[in-house]
C-alpha cells in the first residue's frame, strides 16, 4: 500500500472548495428559502467535501499517481453538473429541481460503482475505498451503531410522551423489518452524498487534525467544523424561527458522531463503513417511525437537552478506547505541515 504526503497547499485547496461552495450556495439558499424549495441545496452540499478532496489531491502531481483517477473524475463530473444544473434552474426556470437531481444522483451512484469495479485495486485501497477491508470489524460497528441509535431514539420518544406500544409496534412490523434489511442495499444507489461527506471529513481532514492536535482533540475539533459546515441547512432549510436549537443540536450530534465515526475509521480505515453508518443515521428513523404520531422535525430546548444527555452518555465514552491512546499512523496518508 502506497503512502503519500498531504501538504498545506492541499489543505488550503480543500478548505477553499468545500467551504467556498458551502458559503456561496448558502447565500443563495438564504435568498430563496422563503420563495422556492431548497431541498436540492441540502443534497448538493453533501457533495462539496469530496469535491474539495478530489480537486486538492488531483491537482497535486505527486499524489495523483496514487489515486483512482477515473473514479474521482466520475464523481467530479456528476457533482459539478449537479451544481451547474441547480444554478441554471434557479436563473431560468421555476419549480423544484430536486426530483431531477435525485435521479441524476442515483444514475451517478450506479455509474461510480461501474468505475469502481474498473479501477486499480491498489489505488482504491489508497483512497480508503476497498469495500472488503476489515469487513468483520465493519459489520460489528454497523450493528453497534444501529443498537445505540434505536436505544436513543425510542427512549427519546418515550420521554417526550409517545406511548410504548406505538414506539415498539413498528419494530415488530414485518414490512418495516424488511425495509430495514433493504436499507444497506438502497445505500448503493445513494452513495454520492454519503461518500461525499465521509471522504472529506474522515478520509482527508481527520488524519490532518489528529496529527496536528492529537487524536482526541482532533476528532472533537473535526466535530465542531463539521457542525459549523451545516450552518446553511440549520438556518434556512429547517424552520428559521427554531434555528438556534437546530444549530445547537447539530453541534452536539456532529461532535458525538465525530468521536464514534472517528473510532470506526481508525479501526477499519474503510470509508464505505462510515458512509453506510451515515446513511443509516439519515434514513433509519424515517423507515421505522414515519407514521408515529407526534414525531416531526421541530427542535426545542427539550429535544436539544435530551440529545445532549444521550449523545454524551452513548458516544463520549468511546474517547476512552485504546485507539484514542498513543500515536496513530494511517496506512495511506502522511501529513506534512
Amino acid at each position: 500500500m502506497n503512502r503519500y504526503s498531504i501538504s498545506k497547499k492541499d489543505i488550503v485547496i480543500f478548505l477553499i472548495v468545500t467551504f467556498g461552495l458551502t458559503m456561496a450556495m448558502g447565500i443563495v439558499m438564504g435568498l430563496l428559502y422563503s420563495k422556492k424549495p431548497i431541498d436540492s441545496f441540502v443534497l448538493l452540499q453533501m457533495y462539496y467535501p469530496a469535491m474539495g478532496v478530489m480537486v486538492a489531491l488531483l491537482y497535486d502531481k505527486e499524489i495523483r499517481k496514487f489515486l483512482p483517477v477515473k473514479l474521482f473524475g466520475g464523481y467530479l463530473f456528476f457533482s459539478i453538473t449537479s451544481v451547474l444544473y441547480l444554478v441554471l434552474h434557479i436563473l431560468i426556470f421555476d419549480g423544484d429541481p430536486s426530483k431531477h437531481l435525485s435521479y441524476w444522483m442515483v444514475f451517478g451512484s450506479i455509474f461510480l460503482i461501474i468505475l469502481y469495479a474498473d479501477e486499480n485495486d491498489e489505488k482504491i485501497r489508497n483512497s480508503g475505498l476497498k469495500l472488503s477491508v476489515n469487513g468483520k470489524i465493519s459489520f460489528r460497528y454497523v450493528i453497534l451503531f444501529i443498537i445505540l441509535y434505536l436505544f436513543r431514539l425510542t427512549t427519546t420518544f418515550y420521554i417526550l410522551g409517545s406511548e410504548p406500544k406505538d414506539i415498539l409496534a413498528p419494530l415488530l412490523d414485518p414490512v418495516v423489518l424488511f425495509k430495514i434489511i433493504l436499507l444497506p442495499l438502497d445505500f448503493f444507489v445513494a452513495i454520492m452524498p454519503f461518500l461525499g461527506e465521509e471522504l472529506g471529513w474522515r478520509y482527508f481532514l481527520q488524519p490532518i487534525l489528529q496529527e496536528k492536535v492529537g487524536k482526541r482533540k482532533g476528532v472533537i475539533l473535526l466535530g465542531l467544523i463539521w457542525g459549523i459546515w451545516h450552518l446553511p441547512v440549520n438556518l434556512f432549510y429547517n424552520s428559521p424561527a427554531m434555528s438556534p436549537y437546530f444549530i445547537l443540536n447539530q453541534l452536539i450530534v456532529c461532535i458525538a458522531y465525530s468521536i464514534f465515526f472517528g473510532l470506526v475509521y481508525m479501526k477499519t480505515e474503510n470509508i464505505w463503513t462510515i458512509s453506510l453508518i451515515h446513511y443509516i443515521n439519515n434514513n433509519l428513523s424515517a423507515v421505522i417511525y414515519s407514521g408515529l404520531e407526534g414525531v416531526d422535525n421541530v427542535f426545542g430546548w427539550k429535544v436539544s437537552l435530551l440529545n445532549f444527555v444521550f449523545f454524551s452518555l452513548l458516544y463520549l465514552p468511546f474517547l476512552c478506547s485504546k485507539e484514542y491512546k498513543g500515536n496513530m499512523e494511517y496506512n495511506r496518508v502522511e501529513v506534512n505541515l
